[in-house]
């Protein structure tokens, strides 16, 4: 599920002895590297990607459209909801993060991703009169800036994490971006920004 860079980064945000919800949370690809150790119950949109999430993990789900239905949970119900690659195909990201909030305990954590829509690459080709986005089920396109501003209505120190990707190139031959470098260098480099966000 994407680099292990990324991957690694969510093992350690997440942690261990956690209740876990994962919106679309899919067949489990992201799961898979964090469920052990944690409950962890996962919903999505998709009814045949959550048999298989069942089937791999052996965990609970749920089929819940968060564009348009509630979550079916008690108010502080989890210590984390994990919301990896999801906001940028919702209609109404508010109400989602609204809900979430609501489902998370007190100083529970919101961890999740979207693409980094504005990184320097796509930036070169709106320029060159090209599209940037190629995914059609991408409503939404985001910065460090903008994904900021979306949190903040509900949630509070937000961290941000530009990750994956490279300076130069790409591949095994490309230059990476490396985790020292300024957080700007990331954030104009990155496949994804990462954020954690503690409920208000």
């Amino acid at each position: 599920y994407g680099d292990e860079k990324r991957k690694n980064l969510y093992i350690q945000l997440i942690g261990k002895g956690n209740k876990i919800l994962e919106v679309g949370c899919r067949s489990g690809n992201l799961t898979q590297f964090y469920h052990e150790g944690n409950q962890v119950v996962g919903i999505d949109v998709d009814r045949n990607a959550l048999i298989e999430f069942e089937k791999r993990l052996s965990l609970k789900s749920h089929w819940v459209d968060v564009d348009s239905e509630d979550l079916p949970f008690d108010s502080g119900s989890f210590d984390i909801v994990v919301f990896s690659e999801v906001m940028e195909h919702l209609r109404f990201p508010q109400k989602a993060l609204a809900e979430i909030s609501r489902v998370l305990r007190k100083d529970g954590r919101l961890i999740g991703s979207v693409p980094n829509a504005f990184r320097l690459r796509n930036r070169w080709k709106f320029l060159l009169g090209q599209p940037f986005e190629s995914d059609p089920s991408h409503l939404r396109s985001y910065s460090c800036s903008t994904l900021k501003k979306e949190l903040e209505e509900k949630y509070i120190s937000i961290c941000i994490h530009p990750i994956s990707g490279h300076l130069i190139g790409g591949g095994n031959k490309g230059i990476p971006i490396f985790t020292w470098l300024p957080f700007k260098i990331r954030a104009l480099f990155a496949l994804d920004l990462i954020f954690v966000g503690t409920r208000k």
